[in-house]
């Protein structure tokens, strides 16, 4: 037993040492799709080492609050209810509104002034939940973001997955324009980066060649990195069509991920050809990350890590998400 007892300790000691990043930067993430949340229903939600409460009022406006019930503890997402666009405590019925504050105390004669709860910003788009995330839990200092030239009108009902990952989120965007593993990993062409920096965004353009089915198809990636939670890819090239994937990689904890993907395609005249299309893209993303995840998530992650003349690409990613950590606890 007392083995059993170290044993556990060095591990716990060999995860929290895993990366000598902080685990959470400021920005907008995504939490979840609008079609998993209807009129009048409640969701745990668990991101940035919170447990969070999210729903929808019946004036259809999303809410997601800190979870834990400022009365007695009770968690608001397990067993809550909605009435009109208030959450309702499971334990004495205790109400709050999608701003936090408390609307309703059965049996109360007043509400006490300090009766309210934490309330996340939140925004809504492209069938997508987002909150903003900082430090401070501070009103979110600018809009969500936005996709160029986007408009989900003109493209398929989107496919979707959430995976949950034993990684950092800058790890995963790392492997985006890690060249070299597309070809050791995948047995795609060595694909060539281009970099062009506008402001704090980056964009990433990327010619590649990848063998299907007898075929060598030609496709050009363009990444455009807003922030750790919002980027998104767009496929050019790919035959007949375009396709758009967007991604958003969200803190569970210290140790985990939440890696969202959203693919849409955009529609063609042809019938039934943008579902296969689209079905055809899905798979590949998933088979190739499928691959990438076994990797991942027994990875160590390497400060200086010893590179090579076509690994540039690396360190330009980690400068440019360098700047989402928070000054104080910014990465040596």
């Amino acid at each position: 037993m007392k083995r059993m007892a170290i044993s556990g300790k060095q591990d716990l000691m060999a995860a929290q040492r895993r990366y000598s990043l902080p685990p959470y930067t400021r920005g907008w993430f995504q939490v979840g799709w609008s079609h998993e949340l209807a009129a009048g229903d409640v969701k745990p939600v668990r991101q940035f080492g919170l447990d969070l409460v999210m729903f929808r009022g019946h004036d259809g406006k999303v809410g997601v609050l800190d979870a834990t019930c400022p009365h007695l503890g009770a968690n608001l997402a397990c067993g809550g209810t909605v009435r009109e666009s208030s959450v309702v405590c499971p334990y004495h019925h205790w109400s709050f509104d999608q701003r936090g504050l408390c609307t309703a105390i059965p049996h109360a004669a007043k509400i006490p002034p300090n009766a309210r709860v934490h309330s996340w910003p939140v925004d809504e788009r492209y069938g997508l939940i987002f909150v903003y995330r900082d430090r401070a839990r501070s009103a979110a200092p600018y809009p969500l973001p936005s996709m160029d030239d986007f408009d989900t009108a003109g493209w398929s009902r989107p496919a979707t997955r959430d995976w949950r990952v034993r990684i950092h989120g800058q790890d995963i965007m790392e492997n985006s324009v890690d060249s070299a593993h597309f070809a050791a990993v995948h047995g795609h062409r060595l694909p060539v980066n281009t970099f062009t920096a506008e402001g704090k965004e980056l964009r990433i353009s990327q010619q590649t060649e990848v063998k299907k089915l007898g075929f060598n198809i030609r496709t050009k990636l363009e990444f455009h990195m807003i922030e750790p939670g919002f980027h998104y890819l767009r496929f050019r090239d790919t035959p007949g069509t375009q396709a758009m994937v967007f991604s958003s990689i969200t803190p569970i904890d210290e140790d985990e991920v939440n890696h969202r993907l959203t693919i849409w395609v955009m529609k063609t005249r042809i019938p039934g050809w943008t579902w296969l299309l689209r079905r055809f893209l899905v798979s590949q993303m998933m088979a190739t990350y499928v691959e990438d995840m076994a990797i991942w998530q027994n990875k160590a992650y390497l400060a200086r890590p010893v590179l090579c003349s076509y690994d540039g690409a690396i360190m330009k990613l980690r400068n440019w998400y360098a700047q989402f950590y928070e000054a104080e606890t910014s990465p040596s």
